[in-house]
């Protein structure tokens, strides 16, 4: 059976639309990237504490302090201590999500609100203020 001009035209034109539709779709999931982590939302960068207040108003001492854990956002963790003077962390650098430091407080030194910044490796930034005797 012979089929027509139309009909063939037709036929053509019914098979192309799906291909053309799948072949976008498949050009958008590609271009998609993904970006997600598993521990953590990738554009939120998290500690735990958020911010960390130890001892009286007046007592200085030196002394251990609490461990932060960082995660989300994209690893490696970059850390920067505002007040070396005061306080020193066990780690300049957090290599995966999850991962935590160790502030130490030294010299006798009382601190209001000092922060430690946390840069992750897109440069999207937290800070995580620290107070001691305040």
């Amino acid at each position: 059976m012979e089929m027509t001009m139309n009909e063939n035209l037709s036929k053509r034109r019914s098979v192309r639309a799906p291909v053309l539709a799948a072949t976008l779709c498949l050009g958008l999931l590609a271009g998609c990237g993904g970006g997600g982590n598993e521990s953590g939302p990738p554009e939120g960068l998290e500690a735990s504490p958020g911010a960390v207040s130890v001892g009286v108003t007046g007592d200085c001492s030196e002394g251990p302090g609490p461990t932060v854990t960082v995660w989300g956002g994209q690893p490696p963790y970059k850390l920067t201590n505002s007040l070396p003077a005061g306080m020193v962390l066990d780690k300049s650098r957090l290599t995966h999500s999850g991962e935590g430091f160790t502030i130490r407080f030294v010299n006798n030194i009382c601190m209001t609100n000092m922060p430690i910044s946390i840069e992750d490796d897109m440069g999207r930034l937290l800070h995580v203020p620290v107070s001691k005797g305040a």
